[in-house]
């Protein structure tokens, strides 16, 4: 909660919803087709495996490799400080 995806110059960036300057979270770049896919799906409050197995599904994705980038985009979310990771 608390971040909206934003289109910057024709990028889509997380942005703070109540951000009045337009800028983007610090340290998340510009985000990929992927991530915005990835981003959609975490709003809607799917889990981990929830989210490989979108990308598995819907996009066509390998196993290994939707779960590497669903891993990757996670890792700098929680770097960010935008998500919290809890263990099983």
């Amino acid at each position: 909660e608390g971040y909206i995806l934003r289109e910057l110059g024709g990028e889509f960036c997380l942005a703070l919803e109540g951000d009045t300057n337009n800028g983007a979270v610090y340290g998340l770049p510009s985000l990929n087709e992927t991530c915005i896919f990835l981003w959609e799906h975490l709003e809607n409050g799917e889990t981990h495996k929830e989210l490989v197995q979108s990308l598995v599904s819907r996009r066509g994705y390998d196993y290994d490799d939707a779960y590497e980038d669903v891993n990757e985009f996670l890792a700098k979310l929680i770097n960010g400080n935008i998500v919290e990771y809890e263990s099983e």
